[in-house]
């Protein structure tokens, strides 16, 4: 019986469960993977599906194949992703690594309402309630919730990059984060309940699988934030559609 419940592009799923335990290191740096017979048995799905997933993974350089010998997992510092930003203490660099956020996000929130699954769904909505149910004063508890709640959305997208990026940057958006929830008294719970309601919007147009309503949510989200820091630093406001 197929071990692979979920509804979309086959070769999609069956990447993304190869990369999971390649990324738990039950497929270790060097190991030979199962064969496409094998993997075709497991997974319940044609020697094309199979075809197809193990391309996507030697393009993204996570296998690689050698001549009669099978396909074999890519040492780590072979595939490591060499994207550096300079750690971050300051607005200027805040707004920065913000706008790239933005631009990755946007992308990432609209595949997720394309291709979430039940069970990445299901993940989106208990970091939404955990966010919500949240009761404590500690701002880096909350930025790491919030963190969370968008690095769902990111794996939802089955595409590994996404959370993989989210995960290398995670130090930078948290500077982001705490600014955003170190705020004092009256004004703080206010600001609470108007997260909480735009990441309800966020997670609704997951949930209806809407795209372009899962943008604009976003950009709702996260626009006020640089907004605020351009104009903290006489910044011109940027030129971005959401369309």
């Amino acid at each position: 019986m197929s071990i692979i419940t979920q509804r979309g592009n086959l070769a999609e799923i069956v990447v993304a469960k190869l990369a999971e335990r390649m990324d738990s290191g039950l497929y270790a740096p060097g190991e030979k993977i199962p064969s496409s017979a094998q993997l075709c048995e497991e997974f319940g799905v044609s020697r094309t599906v199979i075809r197809e997933a193990l391309t996507s993974l030697k393009v993204a350089g996570r296998v690689m194949a050698r001549q009669g010998a099978g396909v074999y997992v890519t040492e780590k510092d072979a595939k490591t992703l060499n994207f550096e930003i300079s750690r971050i203490d300051d607005i200027r660099s805040a707004m920065q690594i913000l706008e790239l956020r933005l631009g990755v996000e946007m992308q990432s929130v609209a595949l997720a309402a394309q291709r979430r699954t039940p069970e990445a769904l299901a993940e989106i909505a208990r970091a939404f309630d955990y966010i919500e149910n949240l009761d404590t004063s500690d701002a880096e508890i909350e930025a790491r919730a919030d963190f969370e709640f968008h690095l769902a959305i990111a794996k939802a997208t089955r595409n590994p990059h996404f959370p993989r990026f989210l995960v290398a940057v995670m130090g930078e958006i948290n500077f982001d984060l705490v600014l955003k929830h170190r705020q004092s008294g009256r004004s703080y719970n206010a600001y609470l309940k108007k997260i909480n309601k735009e990441h309800a919007a966020i997670l609704a147009a997951i949930t209806q699988g809407d795209p372009k309503a899962a943008k604009q949510a976003l950009a709702a989200h996260l626009e006020e934030s640089l907004s605020r820091y351009r104009l903290m630093l006489d910044e011109p406001a940027g030129s971005e559609a959401y369309d």
